[in-house]
């Protein structure tokens, strides 16, 4: 044994074999690990951050340069989805062509980048090229459009020698004068309406704004007019006054304004509204350049000398305006005490032939009243033969005799509707009157020229505006139908609902089609459900046909709308038309309706076809030989 100590040994550590799980665990993490560290390597993250600033830099940069070069909104939003499409492609670039990738940009992928470069190019200078062309299209419209009608982008000035009377003001101290009111201001507005080269707003549309809140100036807007004429009427024991303002309502200054104390006559009555008139066109002849060549206002007569006869008559006259069943009743019976107070008052006379033939369509006259208004028209122009209204309700009458008449009849009311016109050419009613004969022979294109007169002479005339609707139907024009319809509507006034039915069902519109069913046969309720399901459900049986039909032929107010209801169930042999409004035969939307030898008999009820052999046939009949005839 040595005496030297051993030296110190080492200590080793001792040797643990692996755990199963931890073994496992590691592998599983190597992956992981490995993804992070070539996210890190390649910098994977860096080259996505650069991408997206660069990406907002360019996004921002093209919508200046697109907003400069008038490149379309379709073409930026392209851009910005293939920014956003092009984060995964910098990432996966990144993956295989980071920092520290080993691998290099191939030829393949240089050519796609290339290409994908050209044609994003291509389709940029394409667009600019394209969106200059349309710039000029654009605009050489619009400078065609300053040419030929700059209204169509906005309202045109009103002329300067144009005017609208306004509803003048009951001062009476009892506030029962309101008619009174209306009919001075309206006899005003006729001489104004008479004076040639100044134009004047219709009684209905000035006198819709009775109780509106709006200004002078808005409603001259409105009605498209430069002036405003308003006043008021205080009629008191045995004396009248009438004060009257004009208004320029450009400036919403009072030009001229003057009052009228006179003792109470017709005769003062019809002079002060003749000196109103005079008093507005010499002013707007002495202050207007344009209005120097103005027309004179005619000066009246008074056609009574009976302040009562007046009186009445005027009270009339807003009850027929105002037309329900109770104030035609009214109308007439005032009308009656008129003439005979003066059985020399043509006036009234004429109006009384206007409340009691036009009764007839309310359901307020029998043919005993229907004659008495014949006889009262024949009595007003026998009095005085330039009567326009009495012209043209002698039309109606004589429209209604053409069955056992024949051509003579249609002849005979065309022409007194034509004097109507001439007598007055704002008788808004008398076109009207003169467009459904037109459409009921067919001559559709007249037709239309006529209401388009009618609203011309009157902008608030909706039964024309509906009845140019009906003419548009014929023609195959529902789009255009409807939308007159719908204005009507829209204004307050629906009538003649049923001929609009087929065009809304066509449409699959369920409601209106309901709506229009409602309007029309709302004293009926019974027959809007048959009718609806005949329309719009697929599943209406011939049981269910009569049954429908066993309804209709129950009803007993439906009148003109009877023929309509028949056609909609496709009751050809039952349709028996006393009027010819609405002339169905002309309705488009049944092929077999058109065929029917219903409809041609109807037709011959009418002398439609006598009529056409002698004035020339509509565009949609043809002649057939000497004696029959054929008519799409």
């Amino acid at each position: 044994m040595s005496g030297e100590a051993d030296p110190p040994r080492k200590t080793q550590p001792l040797s643990v074999p692996p755990s199963p799980v931890t073994e496992a665990a590691a592998t599983a993490d190597a992956p992981i690990r490995a993804v992070w560290v070539r996210i890190k390597n390649n910098k994977i993250v860096q080259w996505t951050l650069a991408y997206l600033a660069l990406a907002y830099t360019l996004l921002h940069s093209a919508e200046m340069l697109g907003n400069s070069l008038g490149w379309s909104h379709g073409i930026l939003r392209l851009f910005t989805l293939i920014l956003i499409l092009g984060v995964p492609v910098v990432v996966l670039a990144a993956w295989y062509h980071g920092a520290r990738a080993l691998r290099r940009v191939s030829g393949a992928e240089l050519m796609i980048i290339t290409l994908l470069l050209a044609i994003g190019g291509t389709v940029l200078w394409r667009d600019t090229r394209m969106q200059h062309e349309l710039g000029d299209t654009a605009s050489a419209v619009a400078g065609h459009r300053s040419v030929t009608g700059a209204q169509e982008s906005a309202p045109a000035a009103p002329p300067p020698a144009s005017i609208a009377v306004l509803p003048f003001s009951d001062l009476s101290a009892e506030g029962n004068q309101g008619y009174f009111a209306d009919g001075i201001a309206e006899e005003i507005l006729t001489v104004l309406a008479h004076v040639n080269g100044l134009k004047v707003a219709s009684r209905t549309s000035s006198f819709q704004f009775r109780k509106s809140d709006l200004g002078a100036t808005a409603i001259a807007q409105k009605l498209g007019v430069r002036h405003i004429l308003e006043g008021s009427v205080r009629k008191a024991g045995d004396t009248v006054r009438i004060s009257a303002q004009l208004i320029d309502a450009s400036t919403d200054q009072h030009e001229w304004s003057q009052s009228f104390d006179r003792p109470l006559s017709t005769a003062n009555l019809f002079a002060i509204q003749d000196e109103i008139a005079k008093s507005v066109v010499e002013h707007f002849a002495a202050t207007i350049a344009s209005a120097a060549d103005l027309g004179r206002p005619a000066v009246r007569q008074a056609y009574t000398a009976s302040e009562d006869a007046y009186d009445l008559y005027l009270r009339a006259r807003s009850l027929f305006v105002a037309r329900s069943k109770q104030n035609l009743i009214s109308a007439a019976d005032a009308l009656r005490a008129a003439v005979e107070k003066d059985p020399k008052f043509a006036r009234a006379w004429e109006l009384l032939g206007a409340v009691l033939v036009t009764g007839e369509y309310w359901g307020v006259s029998n043919e005993g009243a229907v004659r008495e208004g014949a006889q009262a028209v024949d009595t007003a122009l026998r009095l005085d033969p330039n009567l326009s209204l009495a012209h043209g309700v002698r039309g109606e009458i004589q429209l209604d005799l053409i069955p056992s008449r024949g051509v003579v009849g249609w002849e005979d009311s065309l022409q007194s509707y034509s004097r109507a016109i001439e007598l007055d050419a704002t008788n808004a009613t008398a076109y009207g009157w003169r467009g459904e004969n037109y459409a009921a022979l067919g001559y559709l294109d007249r037709a239309v020229q006529d209401y388009q007169r009618c609203l011309d002479a009157d902008p608030a005339y909706d039964l024309c505006r509906l009845h140019l609707g009906m003419a548009y139907l014929y023609l195959g024009r529902a789009s255009d139908a409807l939308r007159f319809y719908e204005l009507g509507l829209e204004n307050g006034y629906a009538v003649h609902n049923a001929a609009f039915v087929p065009a809304a069902a066509a449409r699959g519109d369920r409601i209106g089609v309901l709506s229009m069913l409602a309007d029309e046969f709302g004293d009926d309720r019974q027959m809007i459900r048959p009718l609806f399901r005949a329309v719009m459900d697929p599943t209406f049986s011939e049981r269910d046909r009569q049954d429908a039909l066993a309804v209709v032929a129950g009803v007993k107010t439906a009148g003109n709308w009877v023929p309509s209801a028949l056609l909609m169930l496709k009751a050809y042999d039952k349709i028996d038309m006393t009027s010819m409004d609405p002339p169905i035969w002309w309705a488009r939307d049944d092929a077999a309706w058109l065929k029917s030898q219903r409809r041609k008999q109807e037709m011959q009820r009418w002398h439609l076809p006598e009529y056409w052999r002698k004035h020339g046939f509509p565009p949609r009949c043809r002649p057939i030989g000497d004696s029959d005839f054929e008519c799409q």
